[in-house]
């Protein structure tokens, strides 16, 4: 069965390390069979500021964005690529990522915490988050960085977290060694969202999500 997945490229430069780096990991998606992607830069996604008034949907001069929401949808896998800036994102995906709710949230049902059920269960998702800080440095302070928060709100969403990629390379857009590392990466990605899988060995082992209770 075909499978599809979504490649959203969220800096403002393209071109440079994530973006390369996104290019990369979809070169080693492509090489899987019965798989298709679609590259989408998030900077060409005309979207409002969330506010209380579009929680419920894309606004009628929204049309990309609401497009981008029925391919989500519809999609198995969800790759998005992003530098890092004052350790979080830019903030055209932090906007993207809270007008999602529509999709991503059911406001009628609600866990054991009193939250609303991730509605995201059909997405495989993968991160691939570059920034200033060394490697060695973002792994001790990982909590502090984007690929944490990404898992997070992509597991409430209820998705599965299949993985992540950080770098610390300012140029790695120039560094042939990890792209290649990063290509593999994606045909690994690609095999994972091909055969089912549901979440990566970190998820598996801490990630309890608090189950509906009927």
């Amino acid at each position: 069965m075909q499978k599809h997945i979504i490649a959203i490229s969220s800096s403002p430069s393209q071109g440079r390390n994530s973006d390369t780096l996104l290019d990369s990991f979809i070169e080693g998606i492509n090489l899987e069979q019965h798989i298709s992607t679609e590259k989408i830069y998030l900077s060409e996604i005309f979207m409002h500021f969330y506010r209380y008034e579009n929680r419920l949907g894309p606004e009628p001069d929204e049309k990309d964005f609401k497009k981008l929401c029925e391919k989500i949808e519809c999609a198995d896998g969800l790759v998005i690529a992003t530098p890092t800036y004052n350790f979080s994102v830019p903030a055209h995906l932090k906007n993207f990522i809270d007008r999602i709710r529509f999709i991503a949230l059911d406001f009628d049902q609600k866990n054991r915490l009193g939250q609303p059920i991730g509605k995201l269960q059909n997405l495989c998702t993968y991160f691939i988050v570059t920034g200033g800080t060394p490697s060695w440095a973002q792994k001790i302070l990982f909590f502090a960085f984007p690929p944490f928060w990404l898992r997070g709100v992509f597991l409430y969403y209820g998705a599965h977290v299949l993985g992540g990629l950080y770098t610390g390379n300012t140029k790695a857009f120039e560094d042939t060694r990890l792209r290649g590392i990063t290509k593999k990466k994606g045909l690994l990605f690609a095999k994972q969202v091909k055969n089912g899988v549901k979440n990566g060995i970190i998820e598996r082992i801490f990630w309890r999500p608090p189950q509906h209770e009927h």
